[in-house]
């Protein structure tokens, strides 16, 4: 075996132990220098079965010296890597030992389904990665991209009903599948799934209950924050379209009167509250140009005239 794919092997468990015990020192570049390294050699070993086989049982020895599940970040690498390993490499059943023990060690023996049920959760709980973004990013391309060369074909006419049946992870997991597939301007073409999730607003409300979610969506430009002014303008029509309505027919005013007292009340303050503030802020900025117009004309008298 190649001593340059033995060192490469070394220093990616080198930064999985300091990732467990010093985790402070842990270098992110380096890992995912290490990682891509030893992937790129994955299909030549293909080719070269006698260097896959002893890539293999190196890989093997290593995976046995700690659980595998030691970490989110060593169960995250061993679990992708060598499944890709196996995948790519492995042509003849001979290089396969690694997966095999590695395959063992799960509940879910499908390649696929234990991606989606028990890799994609670990990205989204609490402190993940350490909270490293930069590895939850890393991993759920990984994801994404074993379950689009591995996988079942992506449904290209997946609808919002039935997007939104999806758990949080699995949400996120088709958007990157997606991204990898059909590229990242999805959000412009109308007939996209995330064209239309934008228009019903689908990514703000998962971006508002979730922090992981919020943080990929504003990444790539899919949750955009309204400025307050927009927030108050999609207010105040709902409220007034809500009030209009009760006020559109004598029955259904009565019935709001009598047995919706608390939320007639309510709508009704939430419309004063309004315009005391369509009042109070245009007042409040004319008052800021009169000041800076007096300010203005201050500076200007104490100009020197042309004649002087």
């Amino acid at each position: 075996m190649s001593s340059d794919i033995r060192s490469y092997i070394d220093n990616l468990f080198s930064y999985i132990d300091v990732f467990e015990n010093r985790g402070g020192e842990f270098e992110t570049e380096g890992f995912l220098q290490t990682y891509n390294g030893l992937y790129a050699v994955f299909q030549a070993l293909a080719q070269q079965r006698d260097q896959a086989v002893e890539v293999d049982h190196f890989f093997l020895s290593k995976i046995q010296q700690l659980p595998i599940n030691g970490s989110d970040l060593r169960q995250l690498t061993i679990q992708i890597l060598i499944s890709f390993f196996e995948g790519e490499a492995d042509t003849d059943g001979q290089s396969n030992q690694a997966y095999m023990y590695v395959r063992g060690q799960r509940e879910i023996k499908m390649d696929v389904t234990f991606f989606e049920k028990n890799l994609m959760p670990i990205l989204f709980r609490d402190g993940a990665l350490h909270n490293n973004f930069r590895l939850n990013r890393f991993f759920l391309k990984e994801i994404a991209r074993y379950l689009n060369r591995f996988g079942a074909p992506l449904d290209a006419v997946i609808t919002p009903e039935a997007f939104n049946g999806l758990g949080d992870p699995m949400k996120l997991l088709v958007l990157m599948r997606r991204r990898l597939k059909q590229g990242e301007d999805l959000l412009k073409d109308r007939n996209s799934l995330e064209f239309d999730l934008a228009r019903l607003n689908t990514f703000n409300k998962l971006a508002d209950k979730n922090k992981l979610l919020q943080t990929y969506f504003s990444e790539w430009n899919y949750h955009v924050k309204g400025s307050f002014f927009d927030k108050l303008n999609e207010s105040l029509k709902s409220a007034l379209g809500k009030f209009k309505g009760a006020f559109s027919n004598y029955r259904y005013l009565r019935l709001v009167t009598t047995q919706r007292t608390a939320a007639y009340f309510y709508y009704g303050l939430i419309i004063l509250v309004f315009v005391l503030l369509s009042i109070y802020v245009p007042k409040k900025w004319n008052d800021h140009s009169n000041k800076k117009y007096e300010q203005l004309q201050q500076r200007a008298n104490k100009l020197p005239s042309q004649g002087q």
